[in-house]
């Protein structure tokens, strides 16, 4: 309006708050109203990321109506009900989904160790599993499950007897030793040359190429 001034394209999250002087846990901090303040700004950008008032109020042990009254000035609407998945039922109808539920998985094992607040960490987490996956499968909600799966000792760490990673697995699954990626992967290529597999309508789909298992039948 005559000011000069261009306008400013907003991220999609708040700002983060300054770093505290005294690297401390900024939720137990002695300053109540600074303390007070870093756990508002982390309750809207966990509604802005996705989250409901029940992970929020979870997270951030803000008061239960302060929170609803958070999501209902962003959203324009009360939070929708649901629980917190605690089965990984879900998970386990794909194997794409497993393998995205490792990779998120693997980076909170990188971000948790930096000391950050539970909620930062999932909010860390949710920014780099979006910022490299170009076609996402998991939202905030089901990374927060992994999370809780793998903490309550449903999903366990086992390294791939063919690319020799870590990913997770049921704990009562026996299917091997090998990641979600690889068994993707050996759909269409040998398990032991590599060699392209011959696709066929009918029948038992193949692990190996005719020429391993012929060599391995001698």
């Amino acid at each position: 309006m005559g000011t000069g001034l261009s306008l400013i394209d907003t991220s999609t999250y708040t700002p983060t708050v300054p770093t505290c002087r005294t690297e401390k846990d900024c939720y137990s901090c002695n300053v109540q109203p600074c303390a007070y303040a870093v756990k508002t700004h982390e309750a809207v950008r966990l509604i802005q990321a996705g989250a409901r008032t029940s992970t929020v109020i979870q997270l951030t042990k803000l008061p239960k109506k302060y929170v609803k009254r958070i999501y209902f000035e962003l959203r324009g609407e009360p939070s929708p009900r649901g629980k917190t998945i605690r089965t990984d039922a879900w998970f386990r109808e794909s194997e794409h989904r497993m393998l995205h539920a490792s990779a998120v998985w693997r980076i909170h094992n990188l971000v948790a160790p930096l000391g950050r607040s539970k909620t930062r960490v999932l909010l860390d987490v949710n920014d780099i599993y979006l910022s490299f996956t170009k076609k996402p499968l998991l939202d905030l909600t089901h990374i927060e499950a992994v999370l809780t799966l793998v903490a309550i000792s449903v999903w366990e760490a086992k390294h791939c007897d063919y690319c020799k990673k870590l990913y997770l697995t049921s704990a009562d699954e026996n299917l091997g030793s090998s990641c979600p990626g690889c068994r993707i992967y050996h759909r269409f290529r040998c398990c032991k040359c590599g060699e392209a597999l011959t696709i066929y309508t009918l029948g038992r789909p193949r692990s190996c190429c005719e020429n391993c298992s012929t060599q391995g039948s001698k």
